[in-house]
């Protein structure tokens, strides 16, 4: 056993010597400011004929949000080859900007593939009104598009009312969206057809971010721990991702409102409890998820994973960033989660990270997903070559968990029973 280790660890440490400079990267949306062409926001999901799907928001003329500009589409690529090549872009969601309302534009999608049946689900901000102007008589709406034909066909639905429904009209959520990037699928709950689902929202300052699950795939959603849960403390709450932690309870990371809390907002839904805990801030510049002077969104992600040093099987705790003051060096935090006592409190889970540099240049919004090989799908956003630090490319790169953790950590295959 021991002999099969210490092989084991020379193998990696030789192949590591080259990898930890850095994966091979593809741009996947190449924005040209000269021409006018922004790409913002990533998402990616595999589908279920194996290929994957990258989206992005494609911003006409500038790299604004909905409300201060018109006509923002979502669009798509998919690759068959793990990444390395990519179809023509196609519209997922077409904004019209000569629209007063919901097919003004569409963007900040969010998005996940049913584990069972593959259906594809993207929700995603619709309109023509801005987050910062939303109110209950004009909000800034919400789309839900749905594929059951791994992307090639969607369907659109507006589900504005739907979701500020969930609130029972509460003035003080009278704006909200879907946090970009990656809605977490469920392991262990399941009611009717199919795994629950769990999706973070953003609302005004004074709410924060909120959470809510959907037991049919998008249909319908409810708050988690009720309409009037506020898992974040006001006013720091803001965009945030969730993950279902390996005993079955919801974890919430939070970007702040505030960049001198340097780092993010953690929170855990106890379903033993029935409640929400009480939020830790995770900003120790070396054991914590610290992000100098920056407020930005990153992803969230648990996998199973091996440590190499005594094969032992844990999960891994992975938390996408920037780390450098403003937005840039996005970076990717792991923890291992070696039993419930790193993880169960918020402020359990605040403590213990490592950190994985992706890229050293001015860069902003990233999202991953674990592939069905182990590997992580990495996809960010990350300056180009037009003498700006707000213009982004969107950048697609493999990663594996010995790249990101130094060798120390390992994917958990299925048939390795050391």
């Amino acid at each position: 056993m021991k002999s099969r280790v210490l092989i084991r660890q020379l193998t990696l440490a030789a192949s590591l010597a080259a990898a930890l400079n850095g994966a091979a990267q593809t741009v996947v949306f190449d924005t040209d400011v000269q021409r006018g062409q922004y790409y913002r926001i990533p998402a990616v999901v595999q589908l279920n004929d194996g290929r994957l799907l990258a989206i992005a928001d494609d911003r006409h003329g500038n790299d604004y949000d909905i409300g201060s500009n018109q006509g923002i589409d979502v669009v798509g690529r998919t690759s068959n080859d793990g990444g390395k090549t990519w179809s023509s872009p196609f519209i997922i969601a077409d904004g019209d900007r000569r629209s007063d309302g919901f097919h003004n534009s569409h963007g900040d999608a969010a998005a996940v593939v049913d584990s069972e049946t593959g259906n594809v689900l993207i929700m995603c901000a619709s309109g023509k009104q801005g987050f910062l102007a939303s109110t209950l008589d004009d909000p800034l709406r919400v789309g839900r598009y749905t594929s059951h034909d791994n992307g090639v066909t969607w369907q659109q639905d507006e589900v504005t009312s739907d979701i500020y429904g969930i609130f029972g009209n509460q003035q003080d959520v009278c704006g909200l969206f879907f946090s970009s990037g990656r809605i977490c699928q469920s392991r262990s709950v399941k009611h009717g057809d199919f795994y629950r689902i769990y999706a973070a929202v953003d609302a005004p300052v004074g709410v924060g971010c909120l959470v809510l699950f959907s037991d049919d795939f998008g249909l319908s959603w409810q708050a988690l721990g009720g309409p009037q849960a506020r898992p974040t403390t006001a006013p720091w709450g803001d965009e945030a991702k969730v993950e279902e932690l390996p005993n079955g309870n919801v974890l919430l990371s939070c970007r702040s409102k505030s960049t001198s809390t340097c780092g993010r907002l953690f929170n855990i839904y106890d379903y033993a409890h029935g409640s929400w805990g009480e939020m830790a801030i995770s900003n120790h510049p070396q054991l914590g998820t610290f992000s100098e002077d920056c407020s930005c969104n990153g992803e969230l992600l648990i996998v199973p994973a091996i440590r190499n040093s005594d094969r032992r099987h844990v999960h891994l705790a992975l938390q996408s960033l920037p780390r450098g003051k403003g937005r840039q060096q996005v970076s990717i935090y792991y923890k291992p989660l070696l039993d419930t006592r790193d993880y169960d409190s918020p402020d359990d889970f605040s403590w213990g990270w490592k950190r994985y540099q992706v890229t050293g240049a001015h860069s902003a919004y990233s999202t991953m997903i674990a592939l069905s090989n182990g590997d992580i799908a990495f996809f960010h956003e990350d300056c180009n070559d037009n003498h700006s630090t707000t213009a982004y490319d969107l950048v697609f790169r493999i990663l594996t968990i010995e790249i990101i953790t130094g060798g120390r950590y390992a994917a958990l295959n299925i048939n390795d029973n050391d």
